[in-house]
């Protein structure tokens, strides 16, 4: 009997739920076609799979964490990846309800941001949209960027006695701020720590200014 892939788990789920492929393909940015394609991948991006968990309100990282075989076909995915998909599960298990217990909203979504998108500059994956903070899977964001464009960019770094890191990240331009934190394997507690971390130091430092085009 051969193993079930994650491109099945994710049609199983799909046809459980009763969606219009249609519908489905716009829902996560794609065309009919390629939600097709999906279905037969033993491989996914972890990106896409983030926004196709959202959608089907279904976390597919926590079936990858508990049945590695799902996505082990693919002879070609790091040990990084594999780290990635532990990571990303442990967060959404835990995340929700550590927000309740420390008193901030659990709403997390992920980062569609049009500014931090200029000149190619990359997004962060995830976001707290009431807080402005932000997680990159397995990495900072000012290493994804690649910048040092302190025209632009300006970044701090705040740690705690007990070794949580976050950065502070300041636009110039648009005088916005949001706090990146790296999302990679913590237990509960150790998300807890951060999280009130970034509360009790870090959040009133964070700000949006809205750019409104006038007619």
């Amino acid at each position: 009997m051969e193993e079930e892939t994650i491109g099945e788990r994710i049609e199983k789920e799909v046809r459980k739920q009763e969606w219009d492929i249609t519908k489905f393909a716009e829902a996560i940015y794609c065309k009919r076609n390629n939600v097709y394609n999906i279905f037969q991948r033993n491989n996914i991006d972890i990106q896409l799979l983030a926004n196709i968990s959202k959608v089907l309100k279904h976390n597919f990282f926590d079936d990858l964490a508990k049945n590695p075989k799902l996505a082990y076909i693919n002879e070609n995915e790091s040990e990084k990846d594999t780290e990635n998909r532990r990571a990303v599960a442990q967060f959404f298990e835990v995340m929700p309800n550590i927000l309740t217990r420390i008193g901030m909203n659990n709403r997390i979504t992920f980062n569609k941001s049009v500014e931090f998108n200029e000149n190619n500059v990359p997004t962060p994956d995830i976001i707290l949209p009431d807080y402005l903070v932000c997680f990159t899977i397995g990495e900072r964001w000012v290493d994804r960027a690649q910048t040092s464009n302190s025209q632009i960019f300006s970044i701090e770094t705040m740690k705690s006695d007990d070794g949580i890191s976050v950065d502070i990240i300041e636009n110039k331009i648009y005088k916005s701020v949001m706090i990146d934190i790296v999302l990679d394997y913590k237990s509960e507690q150790e998300w807890e720590s951060t999280m009130r971390f970034v509360k009790e130091n870090c959040i009133h430092l964070t700000k949006l200014t809205k750019i409104i085009n006038k007619p």
